[in-house]
């Protein structure tokens, strides 16, 4: 295959890698909303395994948020990073808890059926602890536990860019720490910094002499390893793992994620270094749903869940049987998501990250490194 090396400021073929990841995370919720104990659905849960698409989340955002510091030679001032990262992340997920605490008000279903006065007033299902994003309330928007890991993370990340900046050498025994401290630090440091780790050595992977290493003569079995990892959680779900193994990783404190993390890692290195195969990630249809893959993981549960709700009591009725009902809520969903998400880029997502630039265009200089 053919490689050459660049650094562009875009990587574009990464959006869509992202917003497929995205798109696992809609297709995964779904389909195990109401039938994930059927074992049709848990083979198709390894194709849209939704769980661990959250992992290649975080590997991506360790790398993309790293690029621009390490390979682009751009300085970061922490203050200036801060305030660009709240004003991409927080906007857009206001109006999705807004959105999906107004349902569950209205429509009584809170998780304790609270009128509106005592979600937004009196605040009883901490609705305003949720919006603050970084002390993990979930109640509303269930999803929104990742974007505090992110969001964390996000603050972390200068200073995680820091000891490798100093010295690349320290790159394995940070990731070692990571891995060591995971039951303080929980499991996703390790995914922020096998994403930098792919940062560092960015150039290393595209160049032809990467093809003279042994993972590129093993990278066959590697990918094989890789799926295996990726689909580990799914694949348990069919054939439990043997108590050994099961005994290992309790001792190790070792979860899934970070099997689908080093799967994530993995990907990401070959899609790197072979141009023919972004150029697939790079299909304009791909790269629209890059482009909005932040809302469709905003905007799609509200649907998932109203579907869920009226299943037995609405949708069924309407139908002949479960199959027709389950294929055609699974497409409206993907529709109504679609719409959603685009709305929601155009007209909240892309305004508030350029006026999250002017801020910090205005901002006197911080701490730079």
């Amino acid at each position: 295959m053919e490689n050459r090396i660049t650094t562009s400021p875009r990587l574009a073929y990464l959006d869509s890698v992202r917003g497929i990841a995205a798109l696992m995370v809609v297709f995964g919720h779904f389909i195990n909303w109401k039938y994930g104990d059927y074992r049709s659905i848990k083979f198709a849960s390894i194709l849209f395994n939704g769980n661990d698409a959250v992992a290649f989340f975080f590997v991506l955002s360790g790398m993309v948020l790293s690029y621009p510091y390490v390979q682009l030679g751009k300085k970061l001032d922490i203050g200036k990073f801060y305030v660009n990262r709240i004003f991409r992340i927080f906007p857009a997920f206001w109006i999705a808890l807004l959105i999906n605490a107004l349902y569950a008000s209205f429509w009584m279903i809170a998780p304790s059926s609270l009128n509106w006065v005592d979600v937004f007033v009196l605040n009883k299902s901490e609705f305003w602890n949720e919006a603050l994003l970084i002390r993990g309330y979930n109640k509303f928007y269930l999803p929104g536990w990742t974007l505090t890991i992110e969001i964390c993370f996000s603050f972390l990340m200068p200073f995680l860019i820091l000891i490798p900046r100093y010295d690349r050498r320290l790159l394995p025994w940070l990731l070692f720490a990571s891995f060591l401290t995971i039951n303080i630090t929980g499991f996703f440091l390790f995914h922020f910094v096998l994403g930098i780790f792919l940062s560092f050595y960015f150039v290393e992977i595209q160049q032809k002499e990467f093809k003279q290493t042994w993972y590129y003569k093993y990278r066959v079995p590697l990918l094989i390893i890789a799926a295996l990892f990726f689909s580990l959680r799914q694949i348990v779900r069919i054939s439990p793992l043997g108590s050994t193994l099961e005994y290992a990783m309790n001792v190790l404190k070792v979860d899934f994620f970070i099997f689908s993390g080093l799967a994530a890692f993995i990907f990401l290195a070959f899609l790197i270094h072979f141009k023919n195969v972004q150029r697939f990630f790079e299909h304009p249809i791909l790269l629209f749903y890059g482009r909005i893959s932040y809302g469709i993981y905003l905007m799609h549960w509200v649907f998932v869940w109203a579907i869920g709700d009226y299943w037995e009591t609405v949708i069924l009725p309407m139908f002949s049987n479960w199959q027709y009902a389950f294929f055609s809520m699974l497409f409206l969903c993907f529709v109504v998501t679609t719409i959603t998400a685009t709305l929601l880029h155009y007209f909240v997502e892309l305004p508030l990250i350029k006026i999250g630039k002017r801020v910090a265009g205005r901002m006197k200089e911080t701490i730079t490194i």
